[in-house]
């Protein structure tokens, strides 16, 4: 399916993409530079503000199926220290995610549904989707009509956990998250006049460890962690600290245990409160992500196709299986029958998590993912 000449384009469209990364609501070059590419092809584009495009070939509109798949476009705030000769030329950006590949590769599928023309079986719609990091971008494709008329969805990944290979669960597919601030109130005063302040920092610490207290006792009936990756507060070395704020996310494979959680946090807090005079406040910023679950007549197809390709690769798995992350997808997912596939891309001796710094991709899972999605959209 894919000649020598494909790979090398689609290579060069992945590096491309990481030397360039942009954040989240200011992909303005990626816009333009696929837009450029996709016109080129023959696709027509809608503009989803402010930089968003969905794309499809006007020759295949009348097909029977209608068939959607995802691409996003933003990088993440983080210097690289990959060391790449391709690494981000723009600082403190990086495609540490595997969005600089999901969109060379949905290229590359563009370009072989367009070669293939009227003998393509789908009408095949491409969402390039903006602020998939910060959980806005699903939302504003939908409200652009992502979904109009669709008949199935189709997203997928890249995971560095595991050398090549493809994986896809059986029924839910993602976790429950939701993102939490704690402010901790306490009272300033001078340290030299302690007894007449409330110490913020030290009613913080009491909520940093009850959380891994939490973590580390509650017996849920999946897996489940509350995680807190940002505190601020104080000002000065010398003035007890009358506000913190602790940000991070609390996940659950399962619904029942993400309120459980956030229910036996808040008896927590009230016994901290208690014990150091702060007042604290747990504050949900945004509704949570809510967990989706591949249709069974996709995973069946997927599983076909990967064998294939993959052989014994490729994985069938089940709720243990589950990774606790969660997707602003779920919202197609809510609208229409949909597969999440993860493509397995560990380099051999490394294994930087996602939004690491030195994150990277086997590129040799690249011309096998155009491969599997190809016939995947073909045969839905």
């Amino acid at each position: 399916m894919l000649d020598k000449k494909h790979e090398e384009e689609l290579l060069a469209l992945r590096r491309h993409f990481h030397m360039y990364p942009e954040l989240a609501l200011k992909e303005f070059e990626t816009s333009a530079y696929i837009r450029a590419y996709m016109e080129g092809l023959g696709y027509e584009l809608r503009a989803v503000e402010p930089t968003g495009l969905i794309a499809e070939i006007p020759a295949l509109k009348d097909k029977e199926k209608t068939i959607v798949l995802r691409a996003e476009m933003d990088a993440l705030p983080i210097q690289e220290k990959t060391g790449l000769s391709y690494a981000s030329r723009n600082d403190g950006c990086m495609h540490a995610c595997g969005h600089d590949a999901i969109l060379a590769v949905v290229l590359m599928v563009a370009k072989l549904a367009a070669e293939a023309g009227e003998k393509f079986p789908v009408c095949l719609r491409i969402l390039f989707e903006p602020a998939e990091e910060i959980g806005e971008g699903a939302g504003r494709m939908l409200n652009s009509g992502a979904l109009e008329n669709a008949d199935g969805f189709v997203m997928f990944h890249f995971a560095g956990d595991q050398e090549i290979g493809l994986a896809v669960h059986e029924g839910q597919a993602s976790s429950m998250i939701g993102s939490v601030e704690i402010h901790v109130y306490g009272k300033s005063s001078h340290w030299c006049e302690a007894e007449k302040g409330v110490d913020a920092i030290y009613g913080a610490s009491c909520v940093v460890d009850a959380i891994h207290k939490v973590n580390r006792d509650y017996r849920g009936k999946g897996k489940h962690l509350v995680g807190i990756g940002a505190v601020h507060g104080g000002e000065y070395a010398n003035i007890i600290a009358d506000h913190v704020v602790l940000k991070g996310n609390i996940r659950a494979t399962r619904e029942e245990d993400f309120y459980a959680l956030k229910e036996i946090l808040t008896e927590r807090f009230r016994e901290i409160e208690g014990q150091t005079g702060t007042k604290i406040e747990m504050i949900f910023p945004k509704e949570p992500v809510l967990a989706f679950a591949n249709d069974s007549g996709f995973t069946k197809t997927a599983q076909k196709v990967g064998t294939a390709i993959f052989g014994d690769r490729f994985l069938l798995e089940g709720e243990e299986e589950l990774f606790l992350s969660g997707d602003n997808a779920y919202r197609y997912f809510e609208k229409t029958r949909g597969i999440f596939l993860v493509f397995l891309a560990a380099m051999t001796g490394e294994n930087h998590p996602f939004h690491h710094p030195q994150f990277q991709i086997d590129e040799e899972i690249l011309p096998l993912s155009v491969e599997t999605l190809y016939d995947v959209i073909r045969q839905l």
